[in-house]
């Protein structure tokens, strides 16, 4: 499934945010990524290229609280740097990143299902683990 930045301009509406210019561009940008994991900086600078002009930073992170509340967005904490963004959807997935060199691979949510079914079960938490990653190293720094 593709959203679309139209899908993502309704969300906007939906929520009650007017759709400026700034936001609109952002979530061009965000639609072209797509699954692309995007810093809100990185996002900023890639929507003020597309929109001609500056953007609020505070104009970013409502429209990103806003798709994240909507389910259209994930935001996600990969390690030491800062979180990154990426569009909800079929492909939705869990992160490996590597401690050393920072590389990160997607790994299907399936593939982990197991492991969060087993912490519901054992601690009667609903487990939402799409904000976070799992942290570690990639083969080529395994023995480092």
């Amino acid at each position: 499934m593709h959203v679309s930045t139209d899908d993502l301009v309704a969300a906007l509406r939906s929520s009650g945010l007017r759709v400026t210019r700034p936001r609109r561009a952002l979530c061009a940008v965000l639609a072209a990524a797509h699954s692309s994991h995007l810093t809100a900086a990185e996002l900023k600078t890639r929507a003020e290229r597309e929109l001609g002009g500056t953007i609020d930073l505070s104009t970013v992170y409502r429209t990103l609280d806003a798709l994240d509340r909507a389910g259209l967005l994930h935001h996600v904490h990969l390690g030491h740097g800062p979180s990154v963004v990426h569009l909800s959807g079929a492909d939705d997935h869990h992160h490996l990143v590597c401690e050393v060199c920072g590389a990160t691979v997607d790994v299907p949510r399936e593939e982990v299902g197991e492991l969060m079914a087993v912490l519901e079960r054992r601690y009667g938490y609903q487990v939402d683990s799409t904000h976070f990653a799992f942290v570690g190293r990639c083969p080529r720094h395994v023995s480092s």
